[in-house]
Parts: structure tokens; sequence; C-alpha cells
């Protein structure tokens, strides 16, 4: 497996329609691969992508795969080709390798919130966005166990976790198809290890809905 960082360059003719675009991030992160890597459907690992905007003069492509994915097509147009190192991959093994239950790391996960409700109008369930940043956090935390993790409460402050972006996406899979809607919201917090194999599973085959679509990446750091 591979963690991969490149750059973006808002300034860059088309980059902001590239950015906001998901499938077309979704595409050009698949034509990094010589071959079709295992996306919707796979069990274990697969390619995840994520974009970091908290700075919005440097937009962050991450990319975790299972080979080393080649950015040439995406950091000529769209990036910063001149740069020494205009994108970079690491092997992702070490940090999985060292994942045990009770450690605590700083994580940041993009997630598509949303429930499964019954419609009587339509006698079947339909997904609902959740929207309301509170019960964001109370969705996130119900759900992390599944994952392997759990997110502690600060004392008198709730979980620790807050959310960094939301956005809305509207965009259409490809012409003549119905537009899609799309609720984001970005997670940034604390996590306990509580089931390594069950997070190291999260890591490399994604979390949650719309992983196609930039969601569903966790990665983590150490805490400071």
């Amino acid at each position: 497996m591979y963690l991969t960082r490149t750059f973006i360059n808002p300034r860059r003719r088309g980059a902001t329609a590239f950015l906001d675009a998901p499938q077309k991030v979704h595409a050009a992160v698949l034509q990094s691969f010589p071959t079709d890597p295992p996306t919707k459907g796979s069990d274990g690992p697969r390619v995840l992508w994520r974009l970091d905007r908290d700075d919005p003069r440097r937009p962050v492509l991450w990319i975790v795969s299972p080979d080393r994915p080649d950015l040439h097509h995406v950091v000529d147009p769209y990036g910063w080709p001149a740069a020494d190192s205009p994108f970079e991959s690491r092997e992702y093994k070490t940090l999985l390798d060292e994942l045990a239950d009770g450690q605590r790391w700083a994580f940041r996960v993009t997630l598509n919130p949303a429930r499964a409700r019954f419609d009587e109008t339509r006698g079947r369930s339909v997904i609902t966005p959740v929207v309301d940043p509170a019960e964001q956090v109370g969705w996130l935390v119900e759900r992390t166990p599944k994952w392997g993790f759990a997110v502690p409460r600060t004392e008198g402050a709730g979980p620790a976790v807050e959310i960094r972006d939301g956005r809305r996406l509207r965009f259409r899979r490809g012409r003549g198809q119905p537009p899609v809607t799309l609720h984001t919201a970005m997670f940034q917090g604390l996590l306990e290890v509580t089931d390594a194999e069950r997070l190291r599973q999260a890591m490399t085959s994604g979390v949650g809905r719309a992983r196609g679509y930039g969601c569903g990446l966790l990665s983590l750091t150490r805490v400071r």
C-alpha cells in the first residue's frame, strides 16, 4: 500500500473546475495506474482519495492505493510540474504495522453522513443526509467501533472531534446522467485504537459511503 500526496495550484487554468468536480478527480486518480485498480465492490485494499483545502492556495490531493500512482497527468495541468517533487509516495505498511490496541492518534477523514429511513410513500428505505454539525458528530461516534477505534471524550466538551469543512456537492456522473447531490463533512480529532486489525482494514479499504468521490480515506498522524 502507498500513501501519495500532490498539491494543486488553483491559479492554473481549469484547476478550480477540477477541484469542484468529484467525478473528474475520481477519473484522474484511476488513470494514475496502468491496470484497473480495485474500487467499488472490493472488500480488500482499494484506491481512496481525499482533497484537503486547509490552505486555499495549495489544496492537497491524497491517495491511498495498493500500487504506486503516476500523477504527471494531474500535476502537468493543475499542479506544480517544476517542483523538485511534484508528487510524493511513501509505503503505508510501516504505519499500518505499528497500529496496536490502546494507542491514540490524531485522525482526519471526509465522510458522507447519511441515514436510511423508511419512506411510506415509496414503500422502501431511502438515504437522507445528516447536515446538522452536532448530529454529524453523533453519527460518526456511533460508527467508529466497527472501524476499530473510539473517539475519546474531552472533559466538559464532548467527543474529541471537530468538523473542519462541510460541503454540498452537486455534479453529474456523465453526460445525460441525472445530477448527484452529496453532503460531506471533514472530521478531525483524536481516536483510540480498540481493534487494530479493523482499523487497518478501514485505512486500506475506506469507511462509509461515496468512497469514489473523495470520502472514506482515514489518515492518522502522531499526537503532538
